[in-house]
């Protein structure tokens, strides 16, 4: 396992790609692994010291297996089993105690009302938390153009410098 773990979940790519995107940003400080929920181990190991989650908000949260099946019917999104995702693998996963955290969703920015509610990466940090994690900054947001996406222009380039920043704060002092 590597010094740093990106796990996401994705409908469309966006979520994906903005998580590939932080793990090339924190590439510069730690190892990085990044790998869809489903396919991550249920436990990771002592070697950890960076967890980040991901996805896309639905229905003003994490996605959820009706959310997901909605994406699929509605949409044509690309969820072989509506089952499984983020949310299910935080409820189970075991992650070292105090392993350094940090979350982040994929939303649009509009209507501006509603993007000022709670969201997806509310309640991952939830979840981070009640794993044991410490959340090393506050969840970042990415925008998406559209329900389907594409990612908003610049957003790539957000998510590499957000990775390259959280990164920083948790290897403060330290070398890889």
């Amino acid at each position: 396992m590597a010094g740093a773990v990106v796990v996401y979940e994705s409908m469309f790519g966006d979520a994906e790609k903005i998580a590939r995107a932080v793990a090339e940003g924190m590439s510069v400080h730690l190892d990085v692994e990044v790998m869809a929920a489903k396919d991550a181990p249920r436990e990771l190991g002592a070697d950890v010291r960076m967890l980040v989650v991901g996805g896309p908000n639905h229905a003003m949260s994490m996605p959820r297996p009706a959310t997901r099946a909605d994406a699929v019917t509605k949409y044509g999104a690309d969820v072989a089993d509506t089952s499984v995702g983020l949310h299910e693998w935080l409820d189970t996963a075991v992650v070292p105690h105090g392993v350094a955290a940090a979350a982040f969703d994929t939303r649009m920015d509009h209507p501006k009302f509603v993007t000022k509610l709670d969201h997806a990466s509310r309640t991952e940090e939830k979840l981070l938390r009640k794993l044991g994690a410490t959340l090393a900054a506050p969840a970042e947001h990415f925008h998406v153009v559209d329900a389907e996406g594409p990612l908003a222009a610049g957003e790539e380039d957000h998510a590499r410098q957000w990775g390259r920043a959280i990164a920083e704060i948790v290897t403060a002092g330290t070398r890889r």
